[in-house]
């Protein structure tokens, strides 16, 4: 444990002391992200010109998702990538050496919650103990809604394997609990907001990852430890920029919603009322902590681990 966190000081030292300008030419940088609300930091730096005034010339790579930005972060062809935080979880686990550079998206129960628990609007289902014996939808199996099922069911006063699991991608969750392939799905917005304002379904539970403690970290930037190593000076450049586009999301939301409807083609009256995550400036061990154990809990994980092994950036 003593020899962890003096590696991970080690490494803040090297991320803090390189606050050297960068070179007259901006160093190119390549970043994999997700065109969703969670990286919303991204097109906030990005279209304010942080990156560049950090000396970054950053070339935004959107993909799919974590499992398509992994391979591309260990293989060099990202420098930084966005991802859930279970992903990250997962691989240290399997022996990459990623962590987490600069905070992404929190989960805050009552004020962020970006996913729910949907049911179709006319169900019979009044809580997650009726939905025993029944199908609910996550995205991906073996990750952080798999994880959060398992927890919700045992909450219930029902086994945690009681529910069947199925994968389903997030745009098709909701017509899939219309034809009653699904009995209850967990969406991320901006299909929640989208599905029950529309009357398409109802919130069965408004903070379906409360299991993972409050706040919890939903994903975040994440490099190489070697890369980190060897660059610390973009890096550090690179975390900065973030932090100054956390502080403009909080002072200006409705810019930054504008931002986001304009980068990501959402509708401008559905980018106002979905709920975000909020963008911390900081990232703290404790936000992830919780996700951790619970992904052990429920055999995602053989072990639990300290939240340190994971981070490069300073945490309060």
């Amino acid at each position: 444990m003593k020899a962890t966190a003096c590696a991970c000081c080690a490494l803040l030292l090297s991320l803090l002391a390189a606050t050297a300008a960068l070179a007259a030419d901006p160093t190119a940088i390549k970043i994999g992200y997700i065109p969703v609300g969670d990286c919303l930091q991204y097109y906030v730096a990005e279209d304010l010109g942080y990156f560049a005034a950090e000396g970054l010339a950053a070339t935004g790579l959107a993909m799919k998702g974590g499992a398509v930005i992994a391979p591309a972060v260990e293989g060099g062809e990202l420098a930084i990538g966005w991802s859930n935080t279970v992903s990250i979880i997962l691989a240290h686990a399997k022996g990459f050496d990623f962590a987490f550079l600069a905070p992404g998206a929190e989960g805050v129960a009552g004020s962020n919650d970006v996913h729910a628990l949907l049911v179709a609007a006319d169900a019979k289902i009044a809580s997650v103990a009726d939905l025993a014996g029944k199908t609910v939808a996550i995205n991906t199996l073996g990750n952080i809604n798999e994880a959060a099922m398992r927890a919700l069911a045992e909450k219930a006063g029902i086994a945690p394997d009681a529910i069947r699991l199925v994968e389903v991608p997030f745009p098709d969750m909701v017509s899939a609990l219309g034809k009653g392939s699904v009995q209850a799905a967990l969406v991320l917005e901006p299909f929640v907001t989208d599905a029950v304002s529309r009357g398409a379904a109802k919130v069965l539970d408004p903070s379906p990852h409360a299991a993972f403690g409050s706040p919890y970290l939903i994903g975040g930037w994440f490099a190489k430890k070697a890369w980190l190593k060897a660059h610390p000076t973009e890096a550090a450049a690179f975390l900065r920029a973030v932090t100054k586009a956390s502080a403009f999301i909080a002072a200006h939301p409705n810019q930054a919603r504008t931002m986001l409807s304009q980068r990501t083609k959402l509708a401008p009256e559905l980018a106002a009322n979905i709920v975000l995550p909020r963008f911390p400036e900081t990232l703290a061990p404790a936000a992830l902590t919780g996700i951790i154990d619970v992904a052990a809990r429920y055999g995602l994980l053989a072990k639990p681990f300290p939240a340190a092994e994971i981070l490069a950036a300073p945490a309060d």
